[in-house]
């Protein structure tokens, strides 16, 4: 009757130590690493001006240590205003991977008309403390400037240098592992991918973009660096257009896909 009791006592131990185990368990799986920064705020201005429709609102943010001249963009958007009057909301997301504790990060906004020409801006970028997974940086006042503004930078061309990829579709890169392109006078078209070197050739017809067979080399990198390789090809691949906007960045579309890039 003893020997009953102690095995009876036993497997009741073991249900429970189970049970517990089943129960902690989810817990932990449930935590995950958020490796994107949200930042919202809002725009207002003085003036007593109604917005144009179809104005856009562009955020900018970028790691500001070295000054104006040499700033480096971590993320760009560029959105349409759907009201005539402040204060206007905004978000923009910051990938993780490209921020640490030692550069200093700033905001920038620009209203643009729907042509581009800016309405208003920051007059000095508005300086960040990313150190939480949300950052609500509340209202910010934007003022009126020249009509030939070029903003943080003027239009640039195709073929100015090394362009910099900081989107792969809605995605936003690394900028430690960032495919780059280079667009030659004569028509040729180079980079790499962040693990292999590419080469190609490419025709500009106003806007159109006609990209040819691309070639690459075979190196073996990790799963990530391969992954994001492929799908940066197989976008470069099926571009259709392009286009050289104001602010200083090249957004490459078609067939579904969109690259977005800023000159180095």
């Amino acid at each position: 009757m003893t020997v009953k009791c102690n095995l009876l006592l036993a497997s009741a131990a073991l249900a429970m130590s189970l049970s517990a185990c089943a129960t902690i368990q989810p817990a932990a799986e449930s935590s995950e690493v958020v490796l994107v920064e949200r930042i919202t705020g809002a725009l207002s201005y003085r003036e007593r001006i109604a917005l144009p429709p179809e104005a856009q609102v562009e955020i900018v943010v970028s790691d500001i240590t070295l000054g104006r001249n040499q700033e480096l963009i971590l993320s760009r958007t560029m959105n349409t205003i759907g009201q005539a009057s402040p204060p206007i909301p905004f978000s923009i997301d910051v990938s993780k991977l490209n921020l640490s504790d030692g550069p200093l990060y700033g905001l920038r906004a620009f209203i643009r008309e729907p042509d581009g020409t800016i309405l208003f801006r920051t007059s000095e970028p508005f300086l960040l403390d990313l150190r939480s997974e949300t950052v609500d940086i509340g209202d910010i006042r934007v003022s009126t400037t020249s009509p030939d503004d070029p903003g943080l930078a003027g239009i640039p061309d195709l073929q100015d240098g090394e362009w910099r990829v900081t989107q792969i579709g809605g995605d936003v890169v690394a900028q430690i592992s960032a495919p780059t392109m280079t667009f030659t006078a004569d028509g040729r078209l180079y980079g790499s991918t962040s693990c292999n070197r590419f080469s190609s050739s490419y025709g500009l017809d106003g806007n159109s973009l006609e990209v040819g067979n691309v070639a690459a080399t075979k190196r073996a990198c990790e799963a990530g660096l391969m992954q994001q390789e492929r799908r940066f090809l197989d976008a470069l691949s099926l571009i259709e257009n392009a286009s050289l906007e104001a602010g200083g960045f090249l957004v490459l579309s078609g067939n579904g896909q969109r690259l977005v890039a800023v000159l180095n």
